[in-house]
């Protein structure tokens, strides 16, 4: 029996032994619980509870205990209304309960002495305050997700509206860039529906696109999570899908952008007659949505399906001089290549869902999901690439879920969940790539194939979880298990490429003059990617129990196991021949809720939380594993190189003793899993009957996160940079390499540590008199003592390779200022004309404002100063610590308008909208010029400090946001 099959079987011996399974790690249903009492506050025993969703008929009986307390947890979203009978006391009934994901209510009934016959029924909300929960969440609900503006078409952007939360949003498809999670780096577990949408490799990437035509609510927690929830330290974000009901709804929408409205992109130039002038790019959106669920059977079958088509145009001019081009196209380029590159992306979306109640006991629901995103042009397109060097793109993914949950009797109830989510994304030679070589001369065009070509990554996750909810007085237990394996593929470019350093230089070669005229060529050698498989693992408990009616704790324990892939036994590193599996990633948690009076409640929460292993942790040491024969080298050759090809030919039967010394990946032998400890304090104060104000406090500290070393280099004796940092020789051999086979040994590593604190203040208006309102401020500081590892943004080295501690500095996401709301506002006005009336009232506003302090900057110098080669760009200046500038503050706000036309035939509503995002058009600027010119030279003074007029100019460089965008669209809604 192999190893992992004695772990699996030992786990589920400890779960039988425990009596019940536990609750899976992505929750997606909710909470109902009171207590039920007279009017003089004794409690109501044996009291019959229906709690019934408004929505589909879904019912749960129930019955209260001794205290006069019920649950009803695992319940599908929804409205619903909860009625008490008791003998001797008139039937009370409450509706209008909303029921969101992961949320728990309290509805307590004080029933008066009567009969049947004297019925109450009243209609409100729940609390404001959920005085069960200890976690920091937000529930977008979907007044937001279906009417806040939206340019990007993108419901993953709505993360940054998380309490302390962080960012920036992404003006297509991908993940928001460079978010603060806990004060680390894009640390999030997407889901959808509870079920896997994280793409394993890196930290903080979904795995697949989706659509906001099939985005109902959104549930987002980003601290103090109960054991129930895992595989982050940072930020959960749940899209739950809408369902269908007994009543037929949908819409139909139609979103158009045309090229005049668009602003000139941020830190360009579209001024004619300006020296750096560069026309208005012929941005467009044409995007059709369509979604419509309603009843198969009343009460018991429901459907739901989603369909969207988005069509984004953003054609790239060719900038090649007049000059260089006529040269080019006399010595045999074709002007063909030299025409605007079409870049067009087209992306499709669907959503088809079946929920069955199967009967009292019993309600599933199973979902397809099916994304497509093909994207000509979408690599080396534009400025000085001609079209043969063009690489396209193309992306699929297709996704089943399936969940079931079974009443067994009202305290016991089981849960189960599985996918099935398959991603292919890979780039390809479009039809305009040439055959190759590719040809780069530099500062005048890029020609004849692509090295952007060959590239793929699949992934392909099966998964299953299953919970067991066990009632008892005030306890609610729950125990569960969750398994996926990670099946992936990553393939890397295939390509050779010749650069010159003259268009001369280039013609000489073309016409035989000289086939070694180049500067260098470059070429991938051998195997171009590597398969592996993964497994994570979990098994959690925990109680949620009701001390007193005031007084709520949630305690337990979550374990995280996530299995290693099987090394390479010939690989030359012996880290690469085997990987270390963590074995002791124990997670104890624990929560207080207390509520000292009517409309308080104050939060205590700490424990830990584990991170799952990125998976390329493994994938690069298998990938780049130190054999040249494997497919990992990506090799440059000079023209004096033995076996240098002559131009146009690639490498044939190249010496090995030609090729460079390897610089191989490897992971540490002592690898163990990052975790964070974290303690969560707020105090919520309810504002009326639907206002709220929350103040609390959060400290995170981050343990064992990964970071990137060079653990090769040998310390020149004596050798040391003013300000302690060791020098390092670029001569390879026994006396300046610890393994002198290779260069440099890129070394996963782990032991870094991260500390953030951070205040939070969170003001939320429940939906009331046509507004919903979410606003929240935090102030923070992350601090850091190395560059983190294996993220999307960020994966670089440590300045000195001996000493991580001397990167100790602000964290790459440290904003000290953070500030996001969202506002939809529908007034409504009676007037005594109905013309009037119906003027003055169909109209939406809706806003988002995202403000926050700039980004982090590292101050670097151009010059390696110590040696190190991983850690050129990445080298400071002498007594320069790290992320010391920032890029201005970032404001950001977005505005949708949209106005109905009445009411027809009692549920169309016809409308048509208008959106824009940043309609200030401010220039918010991500990257700045942060390289210092440093003295190289000791004979003029301490080599790494500033000269005097080297500082760096702080000029902004880049920007991963947008100048203002307008969008128009209709949409028929019934």
């Amino acid at each position: 029996m192999s190893k992992l099959s004695r772990t699996l079987l030992l786990s589920a011996l400890t779960l039988s032994l425990t009596a019940s399974g536990f609750s899976q790690s992505q929750s997606i249903n909710g909470t109902i619980r009171g207590q039920i009492t007279d009017v003089s506050g004794a409690p109501i025993p044996n009291a019959a509870v229906t709690v019934k969703n408004i929505d589909n008929g879904y019912t749960r009986q129930l019955t209260s205990d001794g205290e006069g307390r019920y649950i009803a947890p695992n319940l599908p979203i929804g409205t619903y209304s909860v009625s008490t009978t008791s003998s001797n006391f008139a039937p009370y009934t409450q509706s209008g309960v909303h029921v969101g994901a992961g949320s728990d209510s309290t509805v307590d009934e004080s029933l008066k002495t009567g009969s049947v016959g004297t019925e109450i029924t009243v209609t409100s909300d729940s609390p404001m305050i959920e005085a069960a929960r200890a976690d920091l969440s937000r529930t977008i609900t979907s007044a937001e997700t279906q009417n806040l503006p939206l340019t990007s078409r993108n419901p993953y952007n709505f993360i940054l509206f998380q309490p302390g939360v962080s960012g920036h949003p992404n003006p297509e498809n991908g993940i928001p860039r460079t978010m603060n999670t806990n004060g680390l780096v894009d640390r999030v577990n997407y889901q959808l529906d509870g079920m896997v949408d994280t793409e394993s490799d890196r930290y903080g990437l979904r795995l697949f696109a989706i659509s906001d035509s099939y985005t109902d609510t959104v549930q987002t927690i980003s601290n103090a999570f109960t054991p129930e929830f895992g595989n982050t330290a940072g930020v959960i974000y749940n899209v739950i899908t809408p369902a269908g009901t007994n009543a037929l709804h949908g819409a139909v929408q139609y979103i158009w952008r045309p090229k005049v409205a668009s602003s000139c992109p941020i830190l360009q130039n579209c001024n004619p007659g300006a020296s750096n002038y560069k026309p208005l790019p012929d941005l467009h959106v044409d995007d059709l949505t369509g979604r419509v669920g309603g009843p198969i059977i009343k009460n018991r079958v429901f459907f739901f399906g989603a369909y969207e088509h988005l069509k984004r145009g953003n054609p790239q001019a060719i900038t090649v001089t007049p000059a260089n081009q006529a040269a080019l196209i006399a010595a045999g380029v074709p002007l063909s290549d030299f025409g605007t590159a079409p870049q067009v992306q087209r992306a499709q979306w669907m959503d088809a869902r079946l929920d069955v109640n199967i009967n009292a006991k019993n309600t599933a629901f199973v979902r397809y999901n099916y994304f497509r995103n093909t994207y000509p042009f979408n690599t080396n397109a534009g400025g000085l690439y001609l079209q043969s060097a063009e690489a396209d793109f193309r992306d699929r993914a297709h996704i089943i879920g399936a969940q079931l949950i079974t009443t067994f009797k009202p305290t016991l109830l089981n849960e189960f969940r599985g996918s099935w989510p398959y991603r292919n994304q890979q780039h390809f030679a479009g039809a305009a790539t040439g055959p190759g070589p590719m040809v780069t001369i530099s500062g005048v065009a890029n020609f004849g194939g692509t090295n952007s070509a060959g590239d793929k990554f699949q992934e392909k996750i099966p998964s299953f979880s299953d919970n067991v909810t066990l009632i008892h007085g005030g306890h609610s237990f729950k125990f569960g298990t969750a398994l996926q394996k990670n099946n992936d593929t990553q393939l890397a470019d295939v390509y050779t490429q010749f650069t010159f350093a003259t268009l001369a230089d280039y013609l000489n070669a073309k016409n035989g003059i000289n086939t070694k005229s180049y500067s260098n060529v470059t070429a991938s050698i051998g195997r171009p990617g590597a398969g592996y498989q993964t497994v994570f693992f979990a098994l959690f408990a925990q109680d949620t129990w009701q001390i007193t009616h005031k007084l709520v704790a949630n305690y337990g324990v979550r374990y995280d196991q996530y299995r290693a892939p099987n090394g390479l036994a010939n690989a030359p590193l012996a880290e690469t021949q085997n990987f270390r599996i963590p074995m002791g990633n124990f997670a104890p948690r624990v929560g207080l809720s207390y509520s000292p009076f009517q409309g308080t409640v104050v939060r205590l929460s700490g424990g830990m939380f584990y991170e799952a292993t990125p998976t390329n942790s493994y994938y690069n040491p298998l990938y780049a594993n130190g054999l040249t024969n494997t497919g990992n080298l990506i090799a440059t050759l000079g023209p004096t190189t033995v076996g240098a090809p002559n131009f146009p030919n690639t490498f044939n039967n190249v010496p090995v003793s030609s090729l460079p010394t390897p610089t191989p990946f490897a992971l540490t032998s002592k690898f163990k899993n990052e975790y964070t400890w974290n303690i969560n304090t707020q105090v919520e104060q309810a504002l009326g009957k639907n206002d709220a104000l929350t103040i609390g406090y959060v400290m995170t500290n981050g343990r064992n996160l990964q970071f990137l070393r060079n653990s090769n280099v040998i310390p020149i004796p004596g050798g040391a940079l003013a300000d302690g940092r060791p020098t390092f020789s670029s001569t390879v051999s026994a006396t300046t390499r610890y393994n002198p086979a290779f260069n440099s040994i890129r070394l996963i590593d782990i032991g870094a540590n991260s500390s953030y604190h951070a205040l939070i203040t969170n003001f939320v208006h429940r939906m009331s008199g046509g507004l919903t309102l979410n606003a929240s401020y935090t102030w923070s500081h992350a601090i850091s003592d190395a560059p983190e590892g294996n993220s999307y943004e960020n994966s670089n080295y440590i300045s000195d390779p001996t000493n991580r501690k001397r990167d100790r500095g602000n964290s790459y996401v440290n904003r000290p200022n953070a500030f996001t709301t969202a506002v939809v506002y529908q007034p409504v006005f009676k007037f005594n004309s109905r013309f009037l009336s119906a003027l003055a009232s169909n109209n939406n506003l809706a806003v988002l404002v995202n403000a926050s302090s700039g980004d982090a900057q590292n101050e670097v110098t151009g010059s390696n100063l110590n040696g190190d080669a991983l850690s050129v760009g990445q080298q400071r200046p002498l007594f320069v610590g790290r992320n010391t500038l920032r890029t201005p503050a970032i404001v950001q706000p977005d505005v949708r308008f949209t106005r109905t036309f009445g009411t027809f035939f009692e549920r169309v509503k016809p409308q048509i909208f208008v959106e824009a995002n940043n309609v200030l058009n401010r220039s918010n600027v991500t990257s700045i010029n942060t390289t210092a010119t440093t003295i190289t030279n000791p004979a003029l003074g301490q080599v790494g400090a500033v000269t005097a007029t080297g500082a760096p100019s702080l000029v902004p460089t880049s920007t991963v946001l947008e100048a203002r965008i307008l969008q128009f669209g209709a949409k028929i809604e019934f």
